[in-house]
């Protein structure tokens, strides 16, 4: 398995110092590859333009392999005006800036839920993951469906007919378990059962329902059972990346290293 973590989940600090900073951390602790989402302030691909010279200049200088991008592409809903933006100008902008950098993974949503929503728009939401997966393919990309509540892909099985519908070799799923049990409030295994074939990458995090809310802490702390999930994998021989999101509310210094001890002792 493969350590990695995300731009916005080691370090609280957003500012134009952040990103070395950020890299010493994660390498402090053994890790050197990484999602890019945050580019400092702004979310990739739309990061001001030193900030993403600096995301090179950096990555470059430390030894980072960044592993793939998540630009938020298809959290809108349906009926939202973004979404035509998205599929027609986030898609390939994305695409392009992934290549600059060496990037081939582009990770996805499930499209937010609308209270307009019909029983049929399951196939709108799957035809155009289908067409953004098709045009990544022939770029040479593959696509990671990441799971979210208020999506379409909010639970396993929500997430399992939607890589039935796409049914395409270049699309999988991050499997995270923390979104997963904010959206079920049930034990990962039934739903990792379910999964496992379109696993292509891990998001870790862990944290409770606190006054019917869901708080993210450290892990170990709270009951998403990240130890049975890093048995389960090892059990399964996975060689991908698990995906270390580190961040508390609040978000503080201290949460990668402490998460990352737990972590490294379960591993």
């Amino acid at each position: 398995m493969i350590l990695s973590t995300v731009t916005d989940e080691v370090l609280p600090d957003r500012s134009s110092a952040a990103i070395p900073r950020i890299f010493q951390t994660a390498i402090g602790e053994g890790v050197r590859n990484f999602e890019i989402r945050m580019v400092e302030a702004k979310r990739f691909p739309l990061s001001e333009a030193s900030a993403w010279d600096r995301l090179k200049k950096y990555g470059k200088e430390y030894g980072i392999t960044f592993s793939a991008v998540s630009p938020g592409l298809f959290k809108p809903s349906l009926y939202s005006d973004l979404m035509p933006l998205h599929r027609k100008y986030l898609v390939p902008m994305s695409m392009d800036l992934a290549d600059a950098i060496g990037v081939k993974t582009l990770i996805i949503f499930g499209v937010e839920r609308d209270p307009k929503d019909k029983p049929e728009d399951f196939l709108r939401v799957a035809e155009l993951m289908r067409e953004a997966v098709e045009q990544a393919a022939a770029r040479g990309f593959t696509v990671q469906l990441e799971n979210l509540p208020g999506t379409w892909a909010d639970t396993s099985d929500n997430c399992l007919k939607l890589m039935e519908a796409v049914n395409h070799p270049n699309f999988g799923c991050v499997w995270d378990t923390g979104n997963f049990y904010e959206a079920e409030q049930t034990h990962f295994r039934a739903g990792y059962e379910k999964l496992k074939p379109y696993i292509r990458n891990v998001h870790l995090k862990d944290g409770r329902f606190i006054d019917g809310h869901m708080h993210w802490q450290h892990l170990g702390v709270g009951v998403t059972d990240i130890k049975g999930q890093i048995e389960t994998l090892k059990a399964d021989g996975y060689t991908g990346t698990i995906t270390l999101e580190a961040k508390c509310e609040p978000h503080l210094d201290e949460d990668f290293t402490s998460s990352m001890k737990y972590l490294k002792s379960v591993l």
